[in-house]
């Protein structure tokens, strides 16, 4: 009986052994497969992200080689065979975009020139380039030369023909590496697998592991099962892809540390150990006191352990028998909550920002998808994307702690705030967005202003009052788009085209694709237009009334695209303006114009020459200097120059904008208040500025008409302007009344239309000349006007 009962216990205890050791089995090689998949899903998007940075960065590329190809000396270097020239050229170009490695090529694809001597046609089948040339501009081309591979980059050079093409390299290596590591989040290995077979490109791996072959790498192909390899003793989780781009083969290999990868495997082992130490515990116990009714509730437990092998945690174990078994179930359960609680940890950090608590953009797109693409998707639905537009001021003078609480508060107050069936995520670093559901396009702005308010008011923190700026955008499903992408662009396209206005947030309208894309166009090419001398000046004349003679110019800016043909200065001075640029467009102007005043003064032609500052100029510390500077160079009289700012300008920082405008009247140079009348300064501070000239805006020119309300701010103006002891202009003069009214209010200038329209520099002298023999021996204000329009119609024809 003893021996009986003790094999019974030794049976007892061998299955529970064996049950235990099948849980523990099948709930390590589910963990570790789990944690391995989650791993190998981690790379294969890394993977993806590699792809879209690529195209990306060939887009950027692209441009500056498009630039090289259309510029109009480096075509007629191409035309004329002028190697040096093309050579110069090149390596301007190759040095502003930071290329590594010029090619001309002919028609036929072989090289005529190249910034790099030991290329040549033996080298690689360049002629390949020209037959992927007309693919996608995003796509890259790698080629390798002296086991250096290039990304490269073609365009034609055409006149307007096609006459050769132009390819610039950029070297790929350890820096392109890094920016994918910090891409990917995993060390990254590039190898170029073309001609001369397998070679090292790039990589972030340490310097010990650099040197193995890499031969030791997984190549890319159709499947996307990452491989584990083993380098200089270390096992990596390596995924390799290779990059969508024409010429050589180049794969990239991301790595992930098996030991970072099997972290949370080795948590769920170590409890595990723990609670099958304790299950074997209470395992024996019972199989001594309940030898007999042992199996049933192992059955149990081994069905148990099966649930959660395949990853169900809903399920509780219960076990009937007595108190251990209870407790050998309890443990169970212990540990399917702990294995639950950690993937539910996981997926929430995966889906959720952890600052503000709120869903993640990855979470908001999955949800927009879903929207979307649902059998029974909703009517209607909107997207306020809400923008705080001050939180980097605010993390600059107050700390980052400061504008993390700034952006929990806005979060929660967007919660308590939105309907409960909406949701609110954080998509940016400061743009929260609200997905609306049954919200119509009439409702939606509504909303939008409501939320906004929400955010804007009342925010006290840590005992300071802030007053954040806030913007919105809006658009709606299915108005504005049917797919997550486009809603997600719009509304982003809304946010940039609002004000920060409490009542109103910005709604998208059709068309602003299009505006958007030229305005990006617009802002790119203007830089290039600048720095390539692209644009040009014009000069409009302004007559002196009481002399009827011609003595003063007003230089404007205009610029022709190469394909969006001549660009209004009212489209593309704001663009400066708005990206930072208007001080380098301020600065080309000034230097055209001061050289244009040299080059007339040298043939005899005296005359002052009035320019316009961008709003930020004037309060440039440096601007002074640059244009004493370029009188001296040029030698032109300081006093012939006359700079024209807004009121608006000047309101930013009168005490500033005064101080600098004073230094530059010291040494002669004057200043006029352009669009006066249109601004918000107050007289006291116009007196404080050292000003000679006031110009009446041509809104109100337009309109004068003796006894009309224009005509009554025209004369006071005019009296202002002669009682500060200022000459006043009135622009925009293009009818013969108008003309008349300004003689009989003593206006001192006039320019507009009806005198002359903006003359080409050649233009300038013999209309000056002609115009100053004509006007003053007219007497007659009609017949002045007269022989000026047939001057003007001479000089147009």
């Amino acid at each position: 009986m003893g021996s009986f009962r003790k094999r019974l216990l030794v049976l007892i205890i061998g299955l529970v052994i064996v049950t235990q050791t099948v849980t523990l089995a099948a709930v390590l090689a589910s963990t570790a497969h789990n944690v391995e998949a989650r791993a190998a899903e981690q790379l294969r998007s890394g993977g993806s992200f590699v792809q879209q940075f690529i195209r990306f960065r060939a887009g950027q590329l692209a441009n500056g080689v498009a630039v090289l190809a259309a510029d109009f000396g480096f075509r007629e270097a191409v035309a004329s065979g002028d190697v040096p020239t093309i050579l110069s050229a090149a390596r301007n170009n190759a040095q502003r975009i930071g290329a590594d490695i010029v090619l001309l090529l002919d028609t036929q694809g072989n090289l005529v020139t190249s910034t790099a001597p030991e290329v040549s046609n033996s080298h690689a089948p360049l002629a390949n380039l020209l037959r992927d040339a007309r693919g996608p501009r995003d796509q890259p081309s790698f080629m390798v030369f002296g086991h250096l591979p290039y990304q490269l980059f073609l365009a034609p050079v055409k006149t307007p023909e096609t006459i050769a093409w132009v390819a610039m390299g950029f070297v790929v290596d350890d820096s392109l590496a890094q920016r994918i590591h910090d891409l990917a989040g995993a060390q990254v290995v590039l190898v170029s697998r073309g001609r001369d077979g397998v070679v090292p490109v790039a990589s972030t791996l340490p310097a010990a592991q650099q040197n193995l072959t890499s031969a030791l790498l997984p190549e890319a192909t159709d499947t996307d099962a990452p491989q584990v390899v083993k380098l200089a003793g270390t096992e990596y989780l390596g995924f390799a892809l290779r990059l969508d781009a024409r010429g050589d083969p180049v794969d990239v290999t991301l790595l992930k540390p098996m030991n970072e990868v099997l972290t949370p495997y080795r948590d769920v082992r170590d409890a595990l150990l723990i609670i099958d130490g304790i299950a074997l515990a209470l395992a024996a116990a019972i199989g001594t006191l309940f030898g007999r009714s042992a199996t049933r509730p192992i059955g149990e437990l081994v069905l148990a352990a099966r649930r959660i092998q395949q990853g169900h945690y809903e399920t509780a174990v219960g076990v009937s028998g007595g108190d251990e078994f209870r407790s050998l179930a309890a443990a169970f359960n212990a540990m399917q909550r702990n294995i639950a609680e950690r993937e539910a940890h996981i997926t929430h950090h995966v889906y959720h920002d952890s600052l503000t608590r709120l869903p993640n953009r990855v979470m908001a797109e999955r949800q927009l998808e879903e929207l979307v693409s649902a059998v029974e998707r909703p009517t209607f639905f909107a997207l306020i994307l809400i923008d705080l537009r001050n939180v980097h001021d605010i993390n600059a003078s107050l700390g980052h702690h400061m504008g993390d609480e700034v952006l929990q508060e806005a979060a929660r107050r967007l919660r308590q705030n939105a309907h409960a069936a909406d949701t609110v995520a954080r998509l940016g670093e400061a743009q929260f967005l609200i997905i609306a559901r049954d919200c119509r396009s009439e409702r939606a702005p509504l909303y939008a202003d409501q939320l906004t308010g929400v955010v804007r008011t009342g925010f006290h923190l840590s005992g300071i009052s802030l007053d954040l700026h806030v913007a919105c955008g809006v658009c709606v499903y299915p108005d504005h788009g049917d797919t997550a992408a486009t809603l997600l662009r719009r509304a982003q396209m809304a946010l940039e085209d609002s004000t920060d206005v409490p009542t109103r947030a910005s709604v998208y309208r059709s068309g602003s694709d299009e505006e958007h894309r030229r305005r990006l166009t617009l802002i790119t090419d203007l830089r290039g237009a600048i720095d390539r001398d692209g644009l040009s000046l014009v000069f409009q004349p302004k007559v002196t009334m009481a002399t009827r003679s011609v003595k003063s110019l007003e230089a404007l800016v205009r610029w022709t695209h190469p394909q969006l043909g001549p660009i209004s200065p009212a489209e593309f001075v704001p663009l400066a303006e708005s990206t930072g640029g208007s001080r380098r467009l301020t600065s080309w102007v000034l230097k055209a114009a001061i050289s244009q005043m040299g080059q007339w003064r040298e043939s005899g032609l005296d005359i002052d020459v009035a320019v316009n500052l961008s709003a930020p100029d004037i309060l440039d510390p440096d601007l002074g200097d640059e244009i004493l500077y370029l009188l001296r160079t040029r030698r032109v009289e300081p006093t012939q120059l006359l700079l024209e700012i807004t009121e608006s300008a000047v309101m930013r920082d009168p005490h500033l904008a005064a101080r600098n405008m004073q230094l530059l009247r010291v040494a002669g140079i004057r200043f006029s208040i352009d669009d006066f009348g249109t601004g918000h300064s107050s007289l006291s501070q116009l007196n404080m500025l050292p000003v000679d000239e006031l110009k009446i805006d041509r809104s109100f020119i337009s309109h004068a008409r003796l006894g009309s309300d224009a005509a009554t701010i025209v004369t006071s103006t005019i009296e202002l302007g002669h009682r500060m002891k200022l000459d006043v202009v009135a622009e925009g003069v293009e009818e013969p009344e108008a003309w008349n009214l300004l003689r009989q209010l003593g206006c001192d200038f006039a320019q507009g239309y009806l005198i002359s329209r903006p003359l080409v520099p050649a233009d300038v002298p013999p209309f000056v000349r002609q115009a100053n023999q004509l006007l003053p021996a007219s007497d007659s204000t009609v017949l002045q006007i007269r022989a000026l329009d047939q001057l003007t119609a001479r000089f147009r024809s």
